[in-house]
C-alpha cells in the first residue's frame, strides 16, 4: 500500500498536468477510500461531528444538534445561502473561531484519528484551512511561506515536499507573494496547508473568481490530494454546479431550521434543497474570470524546503531582523530622524543667540553660560522629545497598518492554523525592535543634533574654535571622563519606555475587528494619536519625577 501511494506521488510531481486535471488517482488509495467510506466503524481517519450546536452572538442558532461524518479520502461540498455560516463552520473545525471574544455558544464533539475534542470546553480544531483570500504572508517569499509551515509541522512531514513539488514547478521560490499570479498563490496556499499535516483539509470558496474549467481542475487537484493522503476534505462553495461530478457528497446548510442536510452529488436534488433553504433560485455559475494557471508540463522544480530547517528561535530572529529594518534601520527612517535632530540643533542655537531679547549679552557676557544651558536643554529635553515623537508617530502608523492588514487578510488565523506561534513572533519582534531602535536612534539623534548645533554656533561665531563649543556644550551632559551622567540615563529610559508603550497601544488598536480596508486606515490614525499622547505623557512624567 505504501509503495503504491509513493509511486503515485512521484508521478504527480513529475506530471503537473495530471495533478491539475485530477486524472491521476492511485488505485490502491481510491480502493482504501471507497472501502473506508462504506465501513464507518473502521475508518480511523474519518471526521466525525456529533451533536454540534452553534449559536450566533445575537442569539440566533446557526446549527442545532447536527451530526455528520466524512470518511478519509472523501471530498464533500458545503453549500448554502449567503450568510448561512459556511465559513464559520470551517473556522470552527479549524479551531479558529473566536468563541469567547465574539460571544459564540458552541457545544458538541469532534473526532478524527486519535483526536477527540469536546467543543463545549475546548476551542481546538482538527483541520487545516485554506482561506478564500489565501492568507499568505506578505513579508515572506514563496519558499518561506511554505518553510514556516514545514518547520512547525509534526515530525515526519518533510517527506511531503518532494511529493508536492509538481504543483510548484512554475513558481520561482524567491518570488515575493505580490509577484505571484492568482493561481500560483492559490496553489501555494494549498501546499502550505497540506504541509501543516492536519487531519482534515478545509477549503473556503477555493473556486471564487475562477471559470468552470479552472474550478474543476482545482477541485480535481484537491480530490487527488485528499484521496492520496487518505484525509477528508470539506469545501465551502457558493457556485457548486461544476464541482458536483467530483464530489462524493454534498452538505446543504439550511438556516431556516438550523440543520445540515446530507445529499448525494446530484444537481436537481441539491438545487431543490437550496431553494427550500434560501427561498430563491440557485445562482448561476460565475462567468469566466482569472483561471487557476497550471504548472507548465516538464517544468523543472527548484523547490527545496526541508534543508536547512529553521528552529523556532531562528524564525523569531528572522522576524526581529525584518522589523528592525522596517521600523528602525531603513534609509528613510534614518533620514527622518537625522532631519528632526539636525533641525532641532540648528533652531535652538540660531534663535537662542540671534533672536532672544538679550541677544547682545548672550553673545558676549553670557556666552559660556548660554552654550552650557542650551547643551543641557538640547541633549536632555528638546532632541529626545522631538525624535521620540517622530519615531513613535511613524512607527505607530507602520505597526497599525502591518498588524491591521494581517487581521484583515486572516494571516494570524492562518499562522494559528499552521501551528505557528505567529502572534508571539510578530508582537515580540515588534516590541523588541522598537525598544532597540529607539535607543540606537536616540544616540544617532543626539550626535547629529550636537553636530548641527556646533556648526550653527560656528556660523554665529566664525572666529571661535569648535573645540570651545564642545567643551561648553557637553559640560552638563558628560562627566570629565566621558561617561554619561545620571540625567542621560533617564533620557534613554524615556525613549525606550515611550517606544514600548506606544507600540503596545498600536498593536491593541490594530487587533480590533477589520471588516474592510477602511477599518485599517482608521486604526492607523487612532494608533498615531494614541502613541503620541503616550510619548508626551512619559516624557513629561519622567522629567517631572527626575527634577523633584
Amino acid at each position: 500500500m505504501r509503495c503504491t501511494c509513493s509511486t503515485g506521488w512521484r508521478r504527480m510531481a513529475s506530471d503537473p498536468r495530471a495533478t491539475m486535471t485530477g486524472m491521476l488517482i492511485p488505485a490502491a488509495a481510491k480502493r482504501r477510500s471507497d472501502e473506508s467510506a462504506g465501513a464507518p466503524g473502521h475508518d480511523a481517519g474519518a471526521l466525525v461531528v456529533e451533536q454540534l450546536s452553534i449559536v450566533r452572538p445575537d442569539g440566533r442558532p446557526l446549527v442545532n444538534d447536527v451530526s455528520l461524518r466524512i470518511g478519509s479520502g472523501e471530498l464533500v461540498l458545503l453549500v448554502g445561502p449567503s450568510g448561512c455560516g459556511k465559513s464559520t463552520l470551517l473556522l470552527l473545525l479549524g479551531g479558529l473561531l473566536e468563541i469567547e471574544t465574539d460571544n459564540w455558544e458552541v457545544t458538541g464533539r469532534l473526532a478524527c484519528g486519535n483526536r477527540e475534542i469536546d467543543l463545549t470546553t475546548s476551542h481546538d480544531g482538527v483541520g487545516g484551512v485554506v482561506f478564500q483570500n489565501y492568507a499568505l504572508f506578505d513579508e515572506l517569499d514563496a519558499r518561506d511561506n511554505l518553510r514556516i509551515a514545514l518547520d512547525h509541522a509534526p515530525p515526519g512531514t518533510a517527506g511531503l515536499t518532494d511529493q508536492l513539488a509538481g504543483m510548484l514547478a512554475d513558481i520561482d521560490p524567491e518570488h515575493a507573494i505580490s509577484a505571484c499570479s492568482g493561481g500560483q498563490r492559490q496553489r501555494l496556499a494549498i501546499v502550505r496547508t497540506v504541509l501543516a499535516n492536519q487531519p482534515v483539509l478545509l477549503f473556503d470558496e477555493p473556486n471564487s473568481g475562477l471559470d468552470i474549467i479552472s474550478s474543476r481542475r482545482l477541485v480535481a487537484l484537491i480530490r487527488d490530494l485528499c484521496r492520496t493522503m487518505g484525509k477528508p476534505a470539506l469545501i465551502a462553495v457558493h457556485h457548486y454546479e461544476e464541482l458536483l461530478p467530483l464530489a462524493d457528497r454534498v452538505l446543504v446548510m439550511d438556516p431556516r431550521i438550523a440543520r445540515i442536510n446530507i445529499l448525494p452529488p446530484q444537481a436537481e436534488t441539491v438545487e431543490k434543497a437550496l431553494q427550500q433553504a434560501a427561498g430563491q433560485e440557485s445562482a448561476a455559475p460565475d462567468g469566466p474570470a482569472s483561471g487557476a494557471d497550471a504548472a507548465p508540463p516538464g517544468a523543472a522544480s527548484v523547490w527545496r524546503l526541508e534543508h536547512p530547517a529553521r528552529s523556532r528561535s531562528g524564525w523569531f530572529l528572522r522576524y526581529v531582523a525584518e522589523y528592525l529594518w522596517l521600523l528602525c534601520a531603513s534609509p528613510v527612517m534614518l533620514l527622518y530622524i537625522a532631519a528632526g535632530a539636525g533641525i532641532t540643533g540648528f533652531v535652538t542655537i540660531w534663535f537662542g543667540f540671534n533672536y532672544y531679547s538679550y541677544g547682545g549679552l548672550l553673545k558676549s557676557m553670557l556666552h559660556d553660560e548660554t552654550v552650557i544651558g542650551l547643551g543641557a536643554v538640547q541633549c536632555r529635553v528638546a532632541i529626545p522629545l522631538i525624535c521620540t515623537l517622530l519615531f513613535v508617530a511613524r512607527n505607530c502608523a507602520v505597526i497599525a497598518a502591518d498588524v491591521g492588514n494581517r487581521v484583515l487578510t486572516s494571516q494570524f488565523r492562518a499562522l494559528t492554523n499552521l501551528q505557528v506561534p505567529g502572534r508571539t513572533y510578530v508582537f515580540a519582534a515588534i516590541l523588541s525592535s522598537v525598544v532597540i531602535g529607539a535607543l540606537l536612534l536616540q544616540c544617532l539623534a543626539l550626535l547629529i543634533g550636537a553636530w548641527a548645533a556646533q556648526e550653527t554656533w560656528h556660523l554665529v561665531f566664525p572666529t571661535q574654535y569648535r573645540a570651545l563649543f564642545r567643551t561648553l556644550y557637553f559640560r552638563n551632559v558628560l562627566t570629565h571622563d566621558g561617561w554619561p551622567m545620571f540625567g542621560m540615563i533617564w533620557v534613554f529610559c524615556k525613549a525606550g519606555l515611550s517606544a514600548l508603550l506606544a507600540a503596545v497601544a498600536a498593536i491593541l488598536v490594530a487587533l480590533g475587528p477589520k471588516p474592510s480596508s477602511q477599518a485599517v486606515n482608521q486604526s492607523v490614525a487612532n494608533a498615531i494619536v494614541a502613541g503620541v499622547i503616550i510619548a508626551l505623557l512619559v516624557h513629561a512624567g519622567i522629567s517631572v519625577l527626575t527634577t523633584i
